[in-house]
């Protein structure tokens, strides 16, 4: 009996050490080759957004969209960058996290450029005073000015 049990402890601490260094060494695949479900306008997004948030939500949320819209800002001195994308003069963005491994597909662009970006739809805030913000994460450059 206590041959037994040694054998399923030690083939369950097996697994749970395979599974351990499976998903520390697991990576994120890129967005680069993934389809989009939609491709809209950052002004677009944010209005679906802004309008009905829970409609929003079930078209979007969790999905892969391309996103076309003016560069407001650029975010540089964190970890991931982040491209703020929209209207000049609106509160409201559309926050792109870029994917740090495909940095140079996105260190050419500058305020005010127009481009697209592909990324998955991570959430969005809303603030009475700063207005609506779409988060994007993994964020890959579909076209480059």
């Amino acid at each position: 009996m206590k041959r037994g049990t040694l054998l399923i402890i030690l083939l369950i601490t097996g697994i749970a050490v395979w599974y351990a260094y499976h998903e520390y060494n697991r990576t994120n695949t890129s967005l680069d080759d993934a389809e989009a479900v939609a491709t809209v306008t950052a002004s677009a997004l944010l209005t679906a957004f802004e309008k009905d948030s829970a409609s929003a939500v079930k078209q979007y949320g969790d999905k892969i969209v391309a996103v076309t819209g003016r560069v407001k800002k650029i975010a540089a001195e964190g970890n991931p960058v982040v491209l703020f994308l929209g209207d000049e003069g609106q509160l409201s963005s559309v926050q792109c996290s870029m994917d740090s491994s495909k940095a140079t597909q996105y260190q050419s662009l500058k305020t005010g450029m127009t481009t697209t970006l592909k990324g998955k739809v991570a959430g969005f805030r809303t603030d009475p005073l700063f207005g609506t913000d779409v988060i994007l994460n993994r964020c890959v450059v579909v076209t480059n000015p």
